[in-house]
């Protein structure tokens, strides 16, 4: 009787595993049907002839520094977009000027070190549409991404703290899971370009403003200029957004080369606030300060002017690039902040005019209340709402697809490391923040000839000083022959 019993337990286990198996097997499935019941919107893109986006791979010349693709095809496409089984956006097929869209392979490091065909791409629509679904025209584009940072939470975190922290933009994105022809690419977000549009994206003036990006892949752009800051190293080059590069003209490019290179001599002289915002710098950095940015070198540092007028000062509208959140150790600062020729940063720390600092420290000391706390509820509440438990789904199919194993398949210890990492290193940056010298007091006297560059307290230079006792960054300069 009881050997009777202990079969028919066995016998029913065996169906109950059986069952399981069969289920999780199909679970695993990628096929359109599989993936469209996850709960994330479908992207789906059909190339004329089923044709594969491609690209070439390149990697820097000898001095500078990266890895990137060029070269890339730009592949006519229809995009749909699928929502529960029904298409709430078709692009129709390719015409150009007309309908459909195109397709390419866009990305330094991202594309460069993609698994198999899991890419990241640039979407560019024959007519503007916003991809994003809000019912509003405002919010349509022709130019779209799509990134590979989904299945992280770096990105959704990073662009939830720049709406806090209120940047000028902050680019708007939908989780998604992808096919092109048929095939399941993976999971991605469909995110806003960074360009001029003064409805919804970055503002600038159509006909005399300006957006460039302090690039550290100049040298796979056919066009880019040279500040003088960044001439001595071969690293960094300015790039163009807006105007495109090959609408450049001469008269512009001299324009904001010229304006640039006075901007640099103005933080050198500490008279940046005639040609910087300095919100929106101190912003910029401090954000990356909170997310404990490692990247110095391609954190995508994109600069704007609304127009050419002496009114509009130079800002840094945005933040962008992710990948490296919780690089530095608890408390550090991001390397960008101390990076000595990476960028403006630790010049305007260390300047005597202290106006940056103070600005940075009166963003952290209103932010800070509420930060973590703030940060931790989005988290928590994240990872439970319909999208996060969508994506955590979504990863099984991806790393399945990628053969990238089931080792980080839980989205929840993705958001514990995140709470963790920031509970202790907000309060160490804290105590760091706030051990910044502001203070702005006269250091030392120096002795120089009158050959030296010497200006007025409104920054203008003085040709040829004579003997005397001058003000310079806060010290005293003596002019003794």
């Amino acid at each position: 009787m009881q050997d009777s019993y202990c079969k028919m337990i066995k016998f029913y286990f065996a169906i109950i595993l059986f069952i399981f198996c069969v289920l999780f097997a199909k679970a695993q499935d990628n096929d359109f049907e599989t993936i469209s019941q996850i709960g994330l919107k479908v992207v789906d893109i059909t190339t004329n002839n089923q044709e594969e986006p491609t690209c070439d791979f390149v990697k820097s010349p000898e001095g500078c520094m990266g890895a990137t693709s060029t070269n890339a095809t730009k592949v006519p496409c229809r995009i749909k977009i699928i929502d529960s089984g029904n298409i709430i956006y078709d692009s129709g097929n390719y015409e150009k000027n007309v309908s459909g869209a195109t397709i390419k392979i866009n990305g330094n490091t991202s594309a460069y070190y993609a698994v198999g065909l899991n890419y990241p791409y640039k979407l560019k629509l024959q007519k503007k549409a916003d991809l994003l679904s809000r019912n509003d025209s405002h919010y349509e584009d022709k130019d779209w991404r799509l990134i590979k940072d989904a299945l992280s939470l770096n990105t959704i975190i990073g662009l939830q703290l720049s709406e806090w922290i209120q940047f000028s933009w902050t680019p708007k994105y939908m989780p998604c899971n992808v096919f092109i022809n048929g095939d399941y690419r993976g999971c991605y977000l469909l995110v806003e370009s960074i360009k001029r549009n003064s409805d919804c994206r970055i503002n600038v003036n159509k006909n005399t403003g300006y957006l460039i990006e302090r690039d550290p892949y100049w040298w796979n752009e056919n066009k880019y200029f040279t500040s003088n800051y960044f001439a001595p190293y071969k690293g960094y080059r300015w790039t163009w957004k807006y105007p495109d590069e090959e609408d450049v003209t001469v008269e512009q490019e001299t324009y904001i080369t010229q304006y640039i290179n006075k901007t640099e001599e103005s933080i050198k002289t500490g008279t940046y606030e005639q040609f910087i915002d300095i919100t929106s710098f101190a912003r910029w950095v401090l954000a990356h300060d909170i997310l404990g940015s490692y990247d110095s070198g391609g954190t995508n540092l994109y600069v704007s002017k609304y127009d050419n007028t002496n009114e509009s000062l130079l800002e840094m509208p945005c933040i962008w690039d992710f990948d490296s959140n919780y690089g530095m150790t608890y408390g550090t600062f991001s390397r960008i902040h101390t990076g000595d020729y990476d960028y403006y940063f630790n010049q305007l720390f260390n300047s005597d005019n202290k106006a940056f600092t103070k600005e940075y420290k009166r963003l952290w000391n209103e932010l800070k209340p509420t930060l973590l706390s703030k940060m931790t509820t989005f988290i928590d509440n994240y990872i439970v709402s319909s999208e996060g438990i969508a994506i955590n789904t979504s990863r099984i199919h991806h790393f399945k697809r990628w053969d990238y194993g089931i080792a980080t398949l839980n989205i929840s210890d993705d958001a514990k490391e995140a709470k963790d990492w920031f509970s202790t290193h907000l309060e160490l940056l804290d105590e760091r923040i706030n051990n910044i010298d502001e203070s702005t007091s006269i250091k030392r006297i120096v002795n120089v000839n009158a050959s030296n560059n010497i200006y007025t307290l409104y920054g203008q230079k003085i040709d040829n000083p004579k003997k005397g006792i001058y003000i310079k960054n806060g010290k005293k300069i003596v002019i003794s022959q």
